[in-house]
């Protein structure tokens, strides 16, 4: 069975917020990793995790707060 680019999406900002979690409080960490995915993320890949609901798709914590960051400043 192949992963869905959603499946691959919600993994990988789910290991990229793992690798950071020592860099401080969730919430510090949560504006990281919303840093990181603004800056090596392409816009269809962002335009596809901003897109989705956030508490059905598998997003640990600071990977929910760092989407919702990316959220705020996409306006």
């Amino acid at each position: 069975m192949t992963m869905s680019k959603l499946d691959r999406l919600v993994s990988m900002i789910n290991q990229i917020s793992l690798n950071l979690a020592s860099n401080g409080s969730e919430d510090q960490v949560s504006v990281l990793v919303a840093e990181h995915l603004n800056k090596f993320w392409s816009p269809p890949m962002k335009r596809l995790i901003l897109s989705q609901d956030l508490n059905s798709v598998g997003l640990s914590p600071i990977s929910v707060k760092a989407i919702s960051h990316l959220r705020s400043n996409d306006h």
